[in-house]
């Protein structure tokens, strides 16, 4: 190599490598003001308290105020314990089940295990009520079955036994039957991880299934048990279509009524606070009960499964198939019947066929977009935490997946609380705000479901970019390749199917997302969420089960492809 080809040889090398400093620097970058974005709620909850501080405090010295807050943290805490106890007590034994047991027709009950996810919780309250209601289609005909045995004078006279069906404790089981899939699946995938070779070394030592799972089992997922109890508790506090519609209050409850009912600002940055420090707490709570040395490890090998046939096997089929059984498949057909019903006695054009298209269309183009939004930024995030050489960027992304235990209502606000303020300062706003009249409450929509659903996304694709060596890294270096080009040419065709399930899970909640949806939307833009929950407002829950079922209709084929695809990649 002579002078002039060294020289050209350097320059060539600190070109790239500039170029490279300069892709690295804009990733960082973006991943600095995407965490900005992802925690504008959080930081509309600061503004919310900074601009009511006064007047919140002045509220709490009133009985009224206390009195009422009371009341709804009573029955909240209520909801989420019945909901946690029986979501866990039910999905804990289920898990164990299929992972340790063989039966005939197991995977069938496999599928019907995780159906329910298919069923949003206040779905589930529509096609309930229409049905077991003291008015609804089924409790009439056993009112007048029961006359015809001679145990009723009148049809009437039923009504004094009949259980109440809008109240707290259906809710809580309801939540609990939408909420089990998820404790299944997770509690599943440890049990086959991180146990499997205690499990083998009691087997050997004569140990039955029965001491397994009571003295080892039991135990050694106390940690993991409590994290699913928190999980579902931030669900039950974030939850609002199921409550709303049952007329339960809670805080959620309370936050939409005073906010969007009685214009009562005090009382709504009051409720918006204090929801906002409970779900912090329990995300924090989740993140303390699982520490380094209980995360979840993938083990490939299989432990031997326990054959059970007869009897037992009939039984266990019934246990497991409850979920399925009242989470999917009794309202399902409350809905086949409601919506066959409306297409038989109202035409297309009084229910409006078009508007239920529009509504379709809508919640597809909403959920696909947000879900690519969504997958990029998680990405651009797990891309500057491998290359980082310090663990802030993992911290920082971290604190950002707690923005998951917001509830949509506090977000919206926050996040409309926000956008005025700014709007106020901005300079020059009243100029162009005509033309951003319509982007403003879509920016805010998806910025909404950036912020909670973010944590889907990162919390799947970090776990597994942190499970690929690092020697990949440090042998496409050697071979010329810079960080940004390892990403897209090694990285992401690795993570193909981590981005697969995440952005098949984000889909799925934004498909079932109601509370952000309804208060950021345009006037113009309506989900089938929305749609039934409009319809079940009005007590048309024959109209509602028509949306309804066109939601189930979208996530059906989804939840079976997201059980193949966890199934085949372990």
């Amino acid at each position: 190599m002579n002078y002039n080809q060294a020289i050209f040889f350097y320059e060539s090398q600190g070109t790239e490598l500039n170029a490279t400093r300069r892709k690295h620097s804009f990733a960082t970058t973006s991943f600095v003001l995407l965490g900005l974005l992802i925690s504008t709620p959080t930081i509309g909850i600061f503004v919310i308290t900074l601009s009511s501080g006064e007047d919140i405090l002045l509220s709490l010295q009133g009985e009224v105020a206390v009195s009422q807050l009371l009341i709804y943290l009573k029955n909240t805490v209520i909801l989420c314990i019945s909901t946690a106890l029986l979501s866990v007590s039910y999905s804990i034994p289920v898990a164990w089940c299929l992972a340790f047991y063989s039966f005939r027709g197991k995977w069938l009950i496999e599928i019907l295990v995780i159906l329910p996810m298919a069923m949003p919780a206040y779905i589930l309250a529509y096609a309930y009520t229409d049905a077991l209601d003291y008015s609804g289609w089924v409790a009439t005909l056993i009112s007048e079955y029961l006359v015809h045995l001679g145990l009723f004078n009148d049809v009437r006279d039923t009504k004094y036994i009949w259980p109440e069906i809008r109240s707290i404790y259906f809710a809580s089981f309801l939540l609990a039957m939408s909420f089990s899939p998820y404790l299944v699946l997770i509690t599943r995938r440890a049990f086959q991880g991180n146990y499997l070779s205690l499990i083998d070394a009691a087997k050997t030592m004569g140990a039955t299934s029965k001491t397994i799972f009571f003295s080892i089992i039991l135990p050694l997922t106390r940690p993991a048990i409590l994290a699913a109890s928190l999980l579902v508790a931030m669900e039950c506090l974030s939850d609002f279509g199921t409550v709303y519609y049952f007329s339960i209050q809670t805080l959620s409850t309370g936050l939409y009524k005073a906010w969007l009912g009685y214009g009562d600002m005090t009382m709504t940055s009051l409720l918006a606070i204090f929801i906002f420090m409970i779900a912090i707490s329990l995300a924090l709570g989740d993140r303390f009960l699982k520490p380094e040395y209980y995360r979840i490890t993938l083990n490939r090998s299989k432990s031997d499964e326990v054959q059970v046939v007869g009897v037992k096997s009939f039984l266990l089929v019934i246990f497991l198939s409850m979920s399925g059984l009242f989470g999917f498949l009794v309202p399902l057909i409350f809905l086949l019947k409601r919506s066959i019903e409306e297409f038989n006695f109202i035409s297309f054009e009084l229910f409006g066929f078009h508007s239920l298209i529009k509504s379709f269309t809508t919640t597809i183009i909403l959920a696909t977009t947000a879900t690519m939004i969504i997958l990029i930024t998680s990405l651009v995030t797990v891309y500057v935490i491998r290359n980082s050489s310090n663990k802030i960027a993992d911290s920082f992304a971290q604190i950002l997946t707690s923005n998951y235990a917001v509830a949509g209502l506090v977000s919206a606000l926050a996040l409309l609380t926000l956008a005025g303020y700014i709007t106020k300062i901005l300079p020059g706003y009243a100029l162009i705000g005509e033309k951003v009249a319509f982007l403003l409450p879509m920016i805010l929509l998806f910025v909404a479901y950036l912020s909670r659903y973010f944590a889907v996304g990162h919390s799947t694709l970090d776990a597994s970019f942190k499970s690929i060596t690092k020697n990949i890294d440090y042998s496409s270096s050697t071979l010329g390749l810079n960080p940004v080009n390892t990403f897209f040419r090694l990285h992401i065709p690795l993570l193909k199917p981590s981005i697969i399930i995440a952005g098949t899970l984000i889909f799925l909640d934004i498909v079932k997302e109601l509370p952000a949806t309804l208060v950021l939307r345009p006037l113009d833009i309506e989900t089938l969420a929305i749609s039934a929950y409009s319809f079940a407002t009005d007590e048309e829950l024959g109209l509602a089960a028509i949306p309804s079922l066109a939601m189930v209709a979208i996530v059906v084929p989804i939840v079976l492809f997201l059980r193949k695809q966890l199934y085949s990649n372990g």
